[in-house]
Parts: C-alpha cells; structure tokens; sequence
C-alpha cells in the first residue's frame, strides 16, 4: 500500500530532509519517516518540530517541543500524531483526528497511518500503472 505526498512542495521537503537530515540507518525506519512526512506535510508544522527532531542522532525532544512551541489545535494533533507514531510518548484520540483537522490534515495522518505500517520500499517498485501495448 503506497501513501500520498499532499502536493510536489510536500514530496521535495520530504525528500530533502530525508537525504539532508537523517543518518543513512533512518532512512528507512518507519518510526522516523512517519515523523518527517507529518512535519513536512505543513510549513508551520514542519518550523515548529524541526528543531526538535534530531534525526542524524536518533532524537525527539517532544517534551521541550510541546513546553516552548505554540500549536494551534490542528497542528497540536498533528504534532502529537507525529510524537505517537514515534514513540508513543503523547496520546491521540480517533476522535481529535477526525474532527480537529482540516481535510488536508486529516490527509497527512491517514498517510502518516500507511507510512508507518508499511515503510517505503528499499528496492525497485513496480509501477502500479498498467503498460499495454
């Protein structure tokens, strides 16, 4: 099951910061890229969370990220999603993701959903599109 990037600005930042931001072994690991396709699915999201999300070294300061960052109450989900699927060190209520997020938002943590369940390929895909002759 693949997972969709919101938009080409959403696919690029994702894609930078996982070539950029994280050590080569993170790459890979469904914990973290369901982190980084959250943060990078939204600007203010991605502003907020990036200080905190050390992915060359393997950390998450959730904690201080939540006592120093303001979140509106979307992006405290999204952020909090992001902490969960991590880590499990913050709740989130089905419930606060259905009815607290915008359409687009709501998008990010269904994809953010895939992405962690089934990572991203390390080989060659397949495209899932039919050539015929």
């Amino acid at each position: 099951m693949n997972f969709q990037f919101i938009n080409q600005e959403h696919e690029a930042r994702y894609s930078r910061f996982r070539v950029e931001d994280m050590a080569d072994h993170y790459r890979t690991n469904k914990e973290y890229l369901s982190v980084v396709y959250l943060m990078t699915g939204n600007q203010e999201l991605y502003r907020k969370m990036k200080p905190y999300f050390k992915a060359k070294h393997g950390e998450f300061d959730s904690e201080k990220m939540f006592e120093e960052q303001d979140f509106s109450s979307g992006l405290c989900v999204l952020a909090k999603l992001a902490v969960h699927l991590f880590n499990s060190n913050e709740m989130v209520e089905p419930l606060d993701i259905i009815s607290r997020l915008d359409d687009e938002g709501f998008r990010l943590a269904l994809n953010a959903f895939i992405l962690r369940r089934y990572g991203v390929s390390k080989g060659y895909d397949i495209p899932e599109e039919k050539l015929y002759m």
